[in-house]
């Protein structure tokens, strides 16, 4: 699935100080000079840690279609910008220049009040359709895009060699088709340099970003069922991700087992092999810092209160038997029709997958009707996913329907869960 612009936070220990991100550019074989961005650290911690760690390839990634490990590697060298919208955005961060993959792992997602996409040379994360799907995409804002508030996460902001990201809102100078360059527009080198980027810790287990590793594998074949079969150590909130090969030269992604739980001696079988040299390389993408939702969120007097951007909080008390009630901050209150909230993943077990589904961690959906208008927004119903950013805390993602008709919402932001 084609990344596309969207993005949420966590709220941990800021790192102030100057750091900078020196990106050296060139349209197929003619130089464009360097643009500086200044990276926000202190106000989006997450974000510039996997950032800067990619950039100088002190965060290990995988190249998913063979499985590798990619260490002390710069990620961003040599990638282009394969989407330009020349009155949107200039995107970049993808391996195959297709807008398609990333760097084998997702980060949750990252927002803070003041950063916000209100004009031109934002730097900025792209991503899926849903919470927590970005990884190493990124784009750079050539217009004001405040409808991108709160679903992508700014990180930074350009503020030199502005020219040349002007340059890329004329079509003249850089022509495209299907939002792709016509002429490749290729970032020659990411450089991070600042008087307090040593200062600045990128592996500090408060950002809770995912570790990349190797996963051992213990081979066995059945010759007469053409099936081969690797063994392995599953983890708590993993994903493993299997590559094959018939030669060690040309390899094939396989599948993801996206593992709930730590198990010893999985085994994962593939059907079919019969030729005599079969090979199977595994990394593995441990998410266990991620918030782990509680397995029941519905008992009877928990209440959940959910925020819009205005600061007004619409506060949901469960019954236990699939409705409860409802009370605003700014007054009024009533009955629920219904309510439901699901967790995404579950606790136990292990699903196979082609793509990446890990972003399911840390999310829950929960979807409620109300008797009535619920508080000055008016609102009737509500169907949102919500990313855990702490125990009992996190973002929204979505919008609760209010009455004026179909297609008529207000923004959720937060939520709050008790006791």
């Amino acid at each position: 699935m084609k990344l596309l612009l969207f993005s949420l936070l966590a709220t941990v220990a800021p790192a102030k100080g100057q750091i900078y991100a020196d990106f050296t550019v060139s349209q197929g074989t003619t130089s464009l000079g360097t643009f500086r961005a200044r990276l926000d650290p202190d106000k989006a911690p997450r974000t510039c840690a996997n950032f800067i760690g990619l950039a100088t390839g002190q965060r290990p990634w995988i190249k998913v279609i063979t499985g590798q490990i990619m260490e002390n590697r710069p990620y961003f060298d040599g990638l282009k910008f394969h989407r330009l919208i020349h009155n949107f955005v200039i995107q970049g961060g993808s391996p195959n220049g297709l807008g398609t993959d990333g760097p084998g792992y997702v980060i949750q997602d990252e927002y803070h009040g003041t950063l916000r996409h209100s004009g031109r040379y934002m730097l900025s994360m792209a991503k899926g359709s849903l919470p927590c799907t970005g990884g190493s995409q990124f784009f750079i804002t050539l217009e004001a895009a405040a409808f991108l508030d709160d679903k992508h996460s700014v990180f930074g902001e350009v503020i030199d060699g502005k020219a040349i990201i002007d340059n890329f809102t004329n079509p003249a100078l850089f022509p495209t088709s299907s939002e792709k360059p016509l002429t490749p527009i290729t970032m020659d080198s990411v450089v991070i340099s600042g008087p307090d980027l040593a200062a600045f810790d990128l592996q500090s287990p408060a950002l809770m970003l995912p570790s990349v590793s190797g996963t051992s594998l213990t081979p066995s074949r059945n010759s007469a069922a053409s099936t081969f079969t690797v063994t392995f150590n599953r983890g708590f909130q993993t994903e493993h991700l299997l590559s094959t090969s018939l030669n060690l030269e040309s390899w094939t992604f396989s599948q993801r087992v996206r593992s709930r739980d730590a198990a010893s001696g999985f085994a994962f079988t593939f059907p079919g092999v019969t030729s005599q040299r079969f090979f199977v390389s595994s990394a593995r993408v441990d998410y266990g810092l991620l918030p782990n939702p509680a397995a029941n969120l519905l008992p009877a007097g928990k209440q959940f209160a959910l925020s819009d951007r205005s600061g007004n909080t619409l506060t949901l008390v469960s019954n236990g038997a699939g409705s409860g009630t409802w009370n605003h901050s700014n007054g009024g209150s009533g009955s629920l029709t219904s309510l439901a909230i699901t967790d995404s993943t579950g606790t136990t077990g292990f699903v196979v997958e082609s793509a990446s589904n890990a972003h399911f961690f840390p999310l829950t959906r929960i979807v409620a009707g109300f008797n009535a208008p619920a508080g000055p927004g008016n609102w009737t119903a509500i169907n949102v996913l919500a990313s855990f950013h702490a125990p009992s805390s996190g973002w929204v993602e979505g919008s609760a329907q209010i009455s004026g008709g179909p297609g008529a919402t207000s923004v959720l932001q937060a939520f709050t869960i008790t006791p």
